[in-house]
């Protein structure tokens, strides 16, 4: 697997004595590392998730870096250096909504980060929707919460809501999952973990 490209902590890069926000963009097809290229050689934090799969040719086979989301890239500009994110090559637009540009989740991208860390199982999954609130309670995600939508718990999928994206995640054992209500009842008070939406196989 590949190792998450950079630093996704709080902090680093500020805004207005803040630190700046994660964005997306979008970028033409096999255009996502030229872009994430460009962002750093001018100083912006870049994020291209990727993985690494096996490509079959009639001739030959041969180990590549694939991304997780296809066309997507997630950056932290500060506002001194937006002017600069339109030349990248290849990049399209910035993911936005009516108000502006969408702000995505930095712990969801933490998540993301943790999870090509992991060395568990995944594929990625273009769409990805949300249910009851769970809590992975063993392995190398320990901590990390998400949703879910079936009793299937041994299939989940991390998700960045930003860009309606997600990863299909195998865990060994599906008792790794509980859901938060059964935590909170059992603590008698909430907590206060890392987030992500997660979901099962989609069949």
């Amino acid at each position: 697997m590949a190792e998450a490209p950079c630093d996704l902590q709080a902090g680093g890069v500020t805004c207005g004595g803040r630190p700046a926000p994660w964005l997306a963009v979008y970028t033409r097809p096999r255009h996502e590392q030229k872009v994430q290229q460009y962002c750093r050689s001018h100083g912006i934090a870049a994020f291209w998730p990727c993985y690494r799969s096996w490509r079959q040719w009639s001739d030959r086979r041969k180990l590549l870096l694939a991304p997780l989301f296809p066309s997507y890239v997630f950056i932290r500009p500060d506002s001194g250096q937006l002017a600069l994110v339109p030349r990248a090559p290849g990049l399209l637009w910035v993911v936005h909504n009516r108000i502006g540009p969408v702000v995505v989740d930095p712990l969801e991208l933490d998540a993301i980060q943790r999870l090509l860390q992991s060395g568990l199982a995944f594929d990625p999954l273009p769409n990805a929707a949300v249910g009851d609130e769970v809590e992975i309670v063993r392995g190398a995600m320990r901590g990390c919460r998400g949703w879910l939508l079936s009793k299937q718990v041994g299939r989940i999928a991390l998700r960045v809501a930003a860009i309606q994206g997600g990863i299909r995640v195998y865990l060994p054992d599906p008792s790794w999952v509980l859901p938060i209500r059964a935590l909170r009842a059992a603590s008698g008070a909430p907590r206060h973990n890392r987030d992500f939406h997660v979901q099962p196989e989609l069949s």
